[in-house]
């Protein structure tokens, strides 16, 4: 019989004990949820399920039981699971057998990294049909789990400039509800994009129920234009988004493109937080990461050009490791284009940073490069600080002031030799 169907042996049921509401939930699980540096769900109010805990609990004490080396990539799969769950509304319906699978599933991407589940596919290619303006309601998986990642961005106070952490804290209405109403704006007025954390004296000593053209420039000329933008930006409020609210007279138009701005902001910072798993590193270090992933874009870009589009001219040691993770892709989503998994371009996008270096230094590919990169050594000894660099920020998730100023120099090298013309070879 499967264990699922065994009450005493199942760990989900086990956890559903205690899981019947917010407060009676295990305490390990709910104190997670609710720090605002975990998963942001401050109070219980804001908790994108009460469901999704009896299974949470189990994967959790599931990756506590692991051995130490491999507890932080679990917990990191965890979190993936969770917000995966979150962003496709995965538990809203029946949930007794998705619990059960995906206890089984999670469970099995904690022994092997190449089991990752389907429902993580499904996840990256559907968070951008999110309709952020229309399609969610407060108090629903999406409107809180919005939310709860404008938290854990470390949304601050528009009065004290602080990070909030506690029950005083509530959705408010960037635009005033009592406007909206008057332009019969009801259907958008109340969306998430229209909503940050503040407490309510930002609301009652900022806000007070004034359009934005009025309240900001009190709060740039208080505090400086700089500071007010960084505020802003840190509630997933762009530079363009925060012009726009500033225009007068504001009109309906002026509200529909600052909603347009937020949720092109938001589904940015979903993409880069939780898909790319930035979400625990500090802000450099976000930079970092992102000027890796830049990095990786232009080499395949160099590497699609100079080898003319011909996969066949990839080493045989690099096609046959980008084969099987284009197998294991394609199993996992049959949607996958396979004539584009097939060609150059397609084959490069499941190359990693290494296999992207040992192209480079292929014997037959190297001609290519010389003048562009000088010496295989010193080509070798610049990848060799990006890949440590890389690997302290997604594996570690801390990175040594030697390890970040060698991988800084390295970046800063690799930018000067993509953009020269061949021929000038970088200063070492």
């Amino acid at each position: 019989m499967d264990r699922f169907d065994k009450k005493s042996s199942c760990p989900i049921r086990r956890a559903s004990r205690n899981c019947g509401r917010p407060p009676s939930m295990p305490s390990r699980a709910i104190a997670a949820l609710r720090h605002p540096q975990e998963f942001g769900a401050v109070a219980s109010r804001y908790l994108p399920y009460v469901s999704i805990i009896p299974v949470f609990t189990a994967l959790q004490e599931k990756a506590r039981q692991l051995p130490p080396d491999r507890k932080l990539e679990a917990h990191r799969k965890l979190g993936l699971w969770y917000w995966a769950s979150v962003f496709t509304a995965r538990y809203s319906g029946s949930v007794e057998s998705t619990a059960a699978r995906d206890f089984l599933d999670v469970s099995q991407w904690f022994q092997d990294g190449s089991a990752e589940p389907a429902m993580l596919a499904e996840f990256k290619a559907r968070f951008r049909d999110l309709d952020l303006r229309r399609g969610v309601k407060r108090g629903t998986s999406v409107y809180n789990g919005v939310f709860n990642l404008l938290v854990l961005n470390g949304a601050r106070d528009w009065v004290t400039g602080g990070v909030h952490s506690g029950d005083d804290v509530t959705d408010r209405h960037v635009v005033p509800k009592e406007w909206g109403t008057k332009q019969t704006l009801e259907s958008s007025i109340d969306s998430i994009l229209n909503r940050v954390p503040l407490t309510s004296e930002a609301d009652e000593q900022v806000i007070a129920g004034r359009l934005p053209n009025a309240y900001l420039p009190e709060l740039i000329q208080k505090n400086g234009e700089p500071a007010v933008r960084a505020i802003f930006d840190s509630h997933f409020i762009s530079g363009e988004a925060l012009d726009i609210l500033m225009e007068a007279p504001f009109t309906p138009d002026h509200y529909e493109r600052f909603l347009r701005e937020r949720q092109r902001t938001i589904l940015e910072a979903i993409e880069s937080l939780l898909i790319k798993e930035r979400i625990g590193l500090e802000p450099r270090l976000r930079e970092l990461d992102v000027a890796l992933e830049t990095l990786e874009l232009r080499l395949r870009a160099l590497l699609e050009d100079e080898l003319e589009g011909d996969a066949t001219k990839l080493p045989g040691a690099v096609l046959s490791k980008t084969s099987q993770r284009i197998s294991s892709a394609a199993r996992r989503n049959p949607a996958l284009d396979g004539s584009h998994l097939e060609s150059l371009s397609g084959k490069l996008e499941f190359c990693d940073l290494r296999e992207l270096q040992d192209t480079l230094l292929s014997k037959p590919a190297w001609p290519l490069f010389e003048d562009r990169f000088g010496t295989k050594e010193m080509l070798a000894i610049r990848f060799d600080q990006i890949a440590e660099l890389r690997n302290s920020i997604r594996h570690n998730r801390q990175a040594g002031a030697i390890v970040r100023k060698d991988g800084e120099a390295a970046l800063s090298w690799f930018a000067a030799a993509l953009e020269m013309d061949a021929g000038s070879v970088p200063a070492a």
